[in-house]
């Protein structure tokens, strides 16, 4: 296991996720080389996302490890050396908010403290809290790396309405 050295020397082997987190799927999450630390501790903060193991090449983060909600996410750098050659196919980080194929849908108890928690961690508001066609909360963000993030109220047994 690769570690993180704090600021005060000491390490940080984040959270064993454990092998039941590194089942049959999981997710990469792409963002700008070099900035994979700052998007974990972003993810951490804004949605309470776990943080595990650090991988680093050469000493260099490459990539790490969280857990939000069940599922197992690797924060990854992207490869600089697929940037002049788009026709090889990414993944490439978003160059704007929202130029994305993929929106992360997160069920949240509450959707307005959710959001001002992601707020206050350096989201930006895309849609604001809102009653979507089921009579669920709902609202989107922009991450500072240009994810964009659906929060929906989780639904309580019972709760959904018949169609």
């Amino acid at each position: 296991m690769m570690t993180d050295l704090r600021s005060d020397g000491s390490s940080d082997m984040g959270t064993d996720l454990g092998a039941e987190a590194r089942g049959d799927f999981a997710l990469a999450l792409f963002v700008e080389l070099g900035r994979e630390l700052e998007a974990a501790s972003f993810y951490a903060e804004a949605f309470g996302a776990e943080r595990g193991e650090v991988h680093r090449v050469d000493g260099v983060p490459t990539s790490v490890e969280m857990r939000i909600g069940g599922m197992l996410i690797h924060v990854a750098g992207v490869d600089p050396a697929r940037m002049p050659a788009p026709e090889r196919g990414g993944p490439f980080f978003p160059k704007a908010p929202g130029a994305v194929s993929t929106i992360f849908h997160l069920g949240v108890d509450n959707v307005g403290t959710a959001v001002g928690q992601a707020i206050a961690a350096g989201a930006t508001l895309r849609d604001p809290v809102q009653n979507d066609l089921y009579g669920r909360r709902v609202a989107s963000l922009f991450d500072p790396f240009g994810h964009v993030w659906a929060l929906v109220a989780r639904e309580r047994a019972g709760s959904r309405r018949a169609a």
